[in-house]
C-alpha cells in the first residue's frame, strides 16, 4: 500500500508542475501579445520642386496710322502723338448682316416679303427645273405644271424654244414655240405668252394679235393656224394624184423634197405650191410649177405652169375637177 500512495503521490506532483509550468507559459504569451508592436517610420515627404515663372507673353502691337510708330494693338489713342486709332470693322460688318438676315425672316414668315431683299437667301429660293420651259421663263416644278397644262390645252405639243420678248412692272411676254409651230408656221416670232412675274400663271396667249388663250379660257387651239406634219401629208398625196393625171409620162415624174413644198391656210382654204419634172411626149424633161386648191379639206382645181408660159404670155392649164380625188384628209387641224 505504501508503495501505491507514494507512486499516486507522484503522479498529482507531476501533474502539479505540468500545469504550472502551462500557466506561466499562458502568462508569458499573453504578455507578448500586450507588448506594443513598434510603429513604423514615416516616410519623408519629397521636397517640391519649386514652380517654374511664367514667362510674359509679348505685347501685340501696331502700326499707328498718324505717326508710325508701334503701340499697344487695343489703345485707342496714340501713346506718342495722340491720335485717336479707328476700331476694327469687321464685327460692324457682321453685326449688319446678321440684322439684315434676322429681318428677311421675319418678312418672310410674317409678312410674305413685303421687300426684296438685295441678296438671295438660300431658304427663300425654290429650284428652277432644267428644262427648256422651266429654264426660259425661270418656273419651278409646281409653276411649270401649270404652264404646260395651259399651253397643252392651247393645242402646243413639245416645247422647243421659249425667248424673252418684253416685260412690264407685273407681266413678262415670251415667244413660245413647239416642234411643230417653228417649223410650219408662218410668223412664228409673234406667237406670244403672257406671264404674271409673281404668281408664273398664265395670262395671254396671242398670235398676230389674236387671242389663242384669255381670262383662263381657249379661245382657239393654235393648231388652226398651220398645218401639221400629218396633215400635210394628207395634201401632198392628194396633189400628187392630181398633178400625175395631167402629165404626158406619170412614170417619169420627179418631185422635190417636201421642205420645198409650200402651204398657205386662208380659213379653211389651202393652197400647196411646188414643182415636178418630166418627160413630154417628144421626149424632153420639162420642169412645171403647180399649184392645187383645197376648201373644207376636199380638192378643188389644180393649174400646172411651163417656164415658157410663165415668161410670155402669163397663160397657165387650170383645170377644176371638184370631188375627183375625194376629200384630202379630213380638215386642216
Amino acid at each position: 500500500m505504501s508503495e501505491k500512495s507514494e507512486k499516486e503521490q507522484e503522479k498529482q506532483e507531476a501533474a502539479e508542475e505540468r500545469e504550472e509550468t502551462e500557466e506561466t507559459e499562458g502568462k508569458e504569451e499573453k504578455k507578448k501579445k500586450k507588448e506594443k508592436k513598434p510603429k513604423k517610420e514615416k516616410k519623408e515627404k519629397k521636397e517640391k520642386k519649386p514652380k517654374k515663372e511664367k514667362k510674359e507673353k509679348p505685347i501685340k502691337t501696331k502700326k499707328c496710322p498718324a505717326c508710325h510708330q508701334d503701340i499697344p494693338k487695343k489703345a485707342k489713342n496714340c501713346p506718342h502723338c495722340a491720335a485717336k486709332q479707328k476700331g476694327n470693322p469687321v464685327p460692324l460688318i457682321l453685326a449688319v448682316v446678321l440684322a439684315l438676315l434676322l429681318a428677311a425672316g421675319v418678312s418672310v414668315m410674317v409678312f410674305h416679303f413685303p421687300f426684296t431683299p438685295p441678296f438671295s437667301l438660300p431658304f427663300t429660293s425654290k429650284p428652277i427645273t432644267e428644262t427648256v420651259l422651266g429654264q426660259g421663263m425661270e418656273l419651278t416644278k409646281k409653276q411649270e405644271a401649270a404652264v404646260t397644262a395651259v399651253l397643252e390645252e392651247c393645242g402646243f405639243k413639245r416645247i422647243s424654244e421659249v425667248r424673252h420678248a418684253s416685260s412690264t412692272e407685273y407681266s413678262t411676254f415670251y415667244n413660245v414655240n413647239d416642234v411643230d409651230t417653228i417649223r410650219f408656221l408662218d410668223h412664228a416670232d409673234t406667237l406670244l405668252v403672257k406671264i404674271t412675274n409673281e404668281t408664273k400663271e398664265v395670262e395671254t396667249i396671242t398670235y398676230q394679235d389674236m387671242d389663242i388663250y384669255l381670262n383662263g379660257h381657249l379661245i382657239v387651239p393654235i393648231t388652226e393656224f398651220y398645218l401639221d406634219a400629218a396633215t400635210r401629208d394628207v395634201y401632198l398625196a392628194a396633189t400628187l394624184t392630181a398633178v400625175k393625171a395631167r402629165l404626158d409620162l406619170p412614170e417619169t415624174a420627179e418631185f422635190p423634197s417636201k421642205s420645198s413644198w409650200r402651204y398657205t391656210m386662208d380659213g379653211e382654204n389651202v393652197t400647196v405650191e411646188s414643182t415636178v419634172t418630166s418627160k413630154t411626149n417628144s421626149g424632153e424633161m420639162e420642169t412645171c410649177s403647180f399649184l392645187a386648191k383645197f376648201e373644207e379639206g376636199s380638192f378643188v382645181s389644180i393649174t400646172l405652169e411651163k417656164p415658157d408660159e410663165a415668161d410670155t404670155s402669163g397663160e397657165a392649164d387650170e383645170i377644176d375637177e371638184v370631188g375627183e380625188t375625194g376629200e384630202a384628209g379630213g380638215g386642216t387641224n
